[in-house]
């Protein structure tokens, strides 16, 4: 298994079955330097890699080495190190007057560009969340480890946009994509109230 960021490359692979193994050695090669580099020896089957070039993309041998000196043949994986790609769930609770707001859907508007599928920046009717039931939309958008967004939540127009619960204006969500599971990133929000939506107006 391998796991890349721009600053560190992390190998993780299968155990050897030989009862005598003494230690794993590690070469790299990379495009300017097509020579393999000896990385050094480990007794573990990991191992992380900090040398490395935002963009380049590596070649990794791993070979297992007996008591006896003896060499397993080699396992190649490849990496590129890279900002990993994270999907990123939003889930957000709403009021249940939501529902009889002339059946709006609810939607997500801010920095969308800055995630994967050409998303547009702030138009707040553009990008729909699905429904689960009549107080919890969501959504899975994917994008970059790293990137920062700014969002809030609509009916569709700015004209019903998320308010606070006594219905004074939210400042914009923050948020910073990163990988906090081998399911992506959970975002859980709650919207207290909408702009022009009892009780805040008709």
């Amino acid at each position: 298994m391998v796991s890349a960021t721009p600053t560190s490359v992390e190998l993780v692979w299968q155990s050897s079955t030989s009862a005598d193994l003494a230690f794993y050695e590690l070469w790299r090669t990379d495009n300017s330097d097509p020579k393999p580099t000896g990385l050094g020896r480990t007794a573990e089957p990991t191992y992380r890699d900090a040398d490395v070039v935002e963009g380049e993309t590596y070649m990794y041998r791993v070979v297992a080495v007996d008591t006896s000196f003896n060499r397993s043949e080699p396992a190649e994986v490849s990496a590129t190190a890279a900002p990993r790609l994270v999907e990123v769930t939003f889930t957000v609770s709403v009021p249940p007057a939501t529902g009889a707001a002339a059946d709006r859907d609810v939607h997500i508007a801010g920095t969308l560009s800055r995630l994967d599928g050409g998303l547009p920046d702030w138009n707040p009717g553009a990008t729909t969340l699905e429904r689960v039931d009549d107080t919890t939309w969501t959504i899975t958008l994917r994008g970059a480890e790293g990137a920062q967004l700014e969002y809030k939540y609509t009916l569709g127009s700015w004209e019903h946009v998320e308010k606070d619960g006594a219905c004074g204006e939210i400042d914009n969500r923050r948020l910073i994509v990163s990988v906090e599971s081998a399911d992506g990133q959970q975002v859980r929000d709650s919207v207290p109230s909408w702009r022009n939506v009892a009780p805040c107006g008709d």
